[in-house]
């Protein structure tokens, strides 16, 4: 708002002086919002636990999430054109969020297009003889209810598969009502963003992988952003804190036990 007056004054709409900006009079700590809400990520075996718990074709959606980084808005808006099957790319070209669909992606690094490995690339042919939508101009993952005319929606797979899935695999719970991960913290949010993106760039920064190869495959236009969804584990953070140590507590000395002398047979 700052800023809007400003640009208002610049443009002689208000006069210029500082008493005509009221926010420079206003203090944003009293009026600040903070989150209470943390992503979660998962290991990547947990990540397989969950996969190996669905089925097709939301077995192949999950993997196009994690296998490709995809927000589930932009896996939902794909039609199998958009799959280039023989430069094994991806084109995300609109993305259906709030049952609304819509052209173009999230931001500009957003709209380009993704490598898609051999792996996801099988799975998803395997899903494309199955499904009876499978022209060029088909939704990969339409809804049978409504005649493939529009995506399934992501909230409904969250909650009748993807959330069942992550159960049976025992990598988060119910009781009460709330969500709990095995460690029996409270987790207020669990879909595809924390399948894929959170727990794929947790994982990768885990295996050394460059951060800049991090940031392009999460397709991020600052590596801060990257960075917030790499998370720290606790395997990690346990390593981490045993390097210190190493160089703080000193080995323990060797015990010496005592030799036992041999008695002389009188």
């Amino acid at each position: 708002m700052s800023g809007t007056f400003s640009w208002g004054q610049c443009e002689g709409l208000i006069p210029r002086g500082e008493q005509y900006n009221p926010c420079r009079y206003v203090r944003g700590r009293e009026f600040s919002q903070v989150t209470s809400y943390e992503a979660m990520a998962l290991e990547i075996e947990d990540v397989f636990a969950v996969l190996s718990e669905l089925r097709q074709p939301e077995y192949e959606l999950g993997l196009l999430v994690v296998g490709c980084q995809l927000r589930i808005s932009e896996a939902l808006g794909l039609t199998w054109k958009d799959i280039l099957w023989n430069r094994g790319m991806i084109a995300i070209r609109r993305t259906f969020v709030h049952s609304t669909m819509q052209d173009g992606a999230k931001t500009k690094l957003s709209r380009s297009r993704v490598e898609a490995p051999k792996l996801l690339l099988d799975a998803l042919a395997g899903w494309r003889r199955n499904t009876v939508y499978a022209g060029d101009d088909d939704y990969v993952f339409p809804s049978s209810k409504l005649h493939g005319k529009q995506p399934r929606s992501g909230s409904m797979l969250v909650e009748d598969y993807l959330r069942p899935a992550a159960i049976r695999a025992g990598v988060i719970r119910v009781k009460d009502g709330k969500t709990y991960d095995r460690d029996g913290e409270l987790v207020k949010r669990f879909g595809y963003h924390v399948l894929g993106r959170h727990s794929v760039a947790t994982f990768l920064m885990d295996e050394q992988e460059n951060p800049a190869v991090v940031q392009a495959v999460m397709r991020h236009a600052r590596m801060d952003m990257t960075l917030y969804y790499a998370h720290s584990q606790r395997k990690a953070k346990r390593a981490a804190q045993e390097k210190v140590l190493q160089h703080l507590v000193p080995a323990p000395a060797d015990v010496r036990v005592p030799m036992r002398v041999p008695l002389k047979i009188q």
